[in-house]
């Protein structure tokens, strides 16, 4: 009867020992917001950016493959703010202490945005670039 209940209790533990246990923090989706100013003008698909904008990222978005980028004018998250909008392409990058954007000089002093990364993360959300039809 001993070694009956002692094989149990081995084979319970053996058995709880083997059970992985996923956190569901890890895969909550989440959005990511950051307010950035632009001194100089700065173009994102085919829009110029000066002053004040929020950009939001949604991960639920992208794993959806919709767009996931989403920038407002000013600091509020609103529909009637909403100046551009995109499905990112995601680009691993050492990780970043502030948020950074990355552009390119097209004409005359303008800068195209071409990527953006948060504070912390080391994925940066690449600008597709935009097909002429």
């Amino acid at each position: 009867m001993k070694s009956l209940i002692f094989l149990s209790v081995v084979l319970c533990a053996l058995i709880l020992g083997s059970v992985s246990f996923n956190s569901s923090a890890a895969s909550v989706p989440q959005k990511q917001k950051a307010v950035v100013t632009f001194n100089t003008p700065v173009t994102v698909q085919g829009v110029m950016l000066q002053g004040k904008f929020l950009f939001v990222h949604d991960d639920a978005a992208m794993a959806r493959g919709e767009s996931c980028t989403f920038i407002y004018r000013g600091q509020v998250e609103a529909a009637d703010k909403l100046v551009a909008s995109f499905h990112c392409i995601p680009v691993y990058r050492a990780k970043a202490n502030h948020f950074i954007f990355r552009s390119v000089e097209t004409a005359a002093g303008i800068a195209e945005l071409r990527e953006y990364q948060f504070d912390g993360d080391t994925e940066a959300h690449a600008v597709p670039t935009m097909t002429v039809k």
